[in-house]
């Protein structure tokens, strides 16, 4: 999924794709869906975030935000607008937002 989320070309982004293999969960949001925090290699979470990369679920009203802080991806953000906990999507089902709405 997050290599889908990094399909557009934009600078940085070669580096984000390299990272991805050595992604670690290293939390699980407490809500029930299923948003969570990375870590690559040792380094723990930190606090702070940056939108790199949106998406939508085609037919239902959910979405998924990339953060990344310091050149680093951070977390995956699973979300619902009708307020309830939002299941991981499959990436078939993902349809890329354009970059000048990532903010």
């Amino acid at each position: 999924m997050i290599l889908a989320l990094l399909a557009r070309d934009f600078p940085g982004v070669e580096e984000l794709r390299r990272q991805v293999s050595s992604v670690i969960v290293a939390r699980n949001c407490g809500c029930g869906c299923a948003t969570v925090d990375f870590r690559i290699g040792e380094e723990p979470p930190t606090p702070g975030k940056e939108l790199i990369s949106s998406a939508y679920v085609r037919g239902r009203n959910d979405g998924v935000l990339l953060f990344v802080k310091d050149g680093r991806l951070l977390s995956l953000e699973i979300y619902s607008s009708d307020g309830d906990p939002a299941p991981l999507p499959q990436v078939k089902d993902l349809v890329l937002d354009p970059p000048d709405t990532w903010e």
